[in-house]
């Protein structure tokens, strides 16, 4: 009986974040498309990250339709500004490994080129909670993605190791792109860049604690 308790209890908390997820999915489609697609995106994915976050960090349930609408509408222009520098510096590194493979073909340059796009596809990753948790200009946004991004590699590994798991799961359960691809998706990037934040954070309070404590050396 505590058996088919607790299976009904897993069942019911599995089927309660399954609806969450769903729903998180049509409004990043309506929104998105409200966004004319292009300008729709960015703020759209912003508040779905918003709604994530506060679920990791807050541990409770929010107003999902309301929190994504004022989210949306608050931070529609600045997103879609940040977003261009990221496709901008997505373009520059993508031509500089075109122009690196068909004319350059060195191995040394080529192997310092991958390592800034590895650092830049981790440090967009970790973008989106570092939009949603801190008050930052535009600049300081993509510098602490990329400063967490450096500082905490394995999360960014988990991150990819992920995206490739997901990969497979779509490819033989596409139905799952259709209901709930885009917070499924975002859900596991969102956390491990939610615990590398926690993780600099935490290495920062330690630093300023050592700061603070005296230091009694022989006179």
């Amino acid at each position: 009986m505590v058996f088919v308790n607790g299976f009904f209890k897993y069942l019911y908390t599995f089927g309660f974040w399954l609806a969450r997820m769903m729903i998180l999915n049509i409004c990043w489609i309506i929104l998105t498309l409200l966004g004319v697609g292009v300008f729709g995106i960015a703020p759209a994915t912003v508040a779905m990250a918003s709604i994530i976050h506060k679920w990791f960090s807050e541990n409770k349930e929010v107003p999902i339709v309301k929190e994504f609408w004022n989210t949306y509408k608050k931070s529609f222009i600045k997103t879609n500004v940040l977003f261009l520098g990221w496709l901008l510096i997505g373009l520059f590194l993508y031509v500089d490994y075109f122009v690196s493979k068909t004319y350059i073909q060195s191995f040394y340059f080529h192997l310092v080129l991958m390592f800034f796009i590895i650092v830049g596809l981790a440090s967009f990753c970790h973008f989106l909670i570092v939009y949603v948790r801190y008050d930052l200009t535009l600049l300081q946004y993509y510098k602490q993605s990329i400063l967490i991004a450096l500082a905490r590699p394995f999360e960014a590994i988990a991150m990819f190791i992920s995206l490739i798991i997901l990969y497979y799961l779509y490819w033989y359960l596409p139905v799952l792109t259709a209901f709930v691809g885009v917070p499924l998706t975002l859900y596991p990037i969102l956390w491990f860049s939610y615990r590398a934040c926690v993780g600099v954070e935490e290495n920062q309070q330690k630093i300023k604690q050592k700061s603070k404590t005296p230091s009694y050396g022989r006179s």
